[in-house]
């Protein structure tokens, strides 16, 4: 029998099911990275189409290790701020910023902003 109870076995349903409907995509064990805490192909994804110019500099200092330097360095400020102040702030490797999340605008004045979002 399992441990949960009935009435938490609803609740997970209840979280689970709200979250496919504002697109959430349930992800195997053996997508994660577990030395990273990340999702690769997620994250590298993100940065690509959220900021290309950023991702090309990236590109031009660390060449075909690009996507492991800046995993690597993503993972040990996290490690050092935590996941909120990550997402939060930005992360920079050699001088390079990088979103992690764009929160909702205030306003649609700026369509990019609301874009990225």
């Amino acid at each position: 029998m399992s441990e949960i109870s009935p009435t938490e076995r609803k609740f997970e349903e209840f979280i689970e099911y709200n979250l496919h409907t504002d697109g959430y995509r349930v992800r195997t064990p053996e997508e994660y990275d577990r030395t990273l805490c990340l999702i690769r192909p997620e994250v590298v994804n993100f940065l690509k189409v959220t900021q290309p110019i950023e991702w090309k500099r990236l590109t031009e200092i660390y060449g075909d290790d690009t996507e492991r330097n800046v995993l690597k360095r993503i993972a040990t400020e996290v490690s050092k701020r935590g996941v909120v102040d990550v997402l939060r702030n930005q992360v920079v490797d050699r001088s390079v910023y990088l979103n992690l999340c764009y929160f909702e605008p205030k306003s649609d004045l700026n369509p990019d902003h609301l874009e990225l979002y």
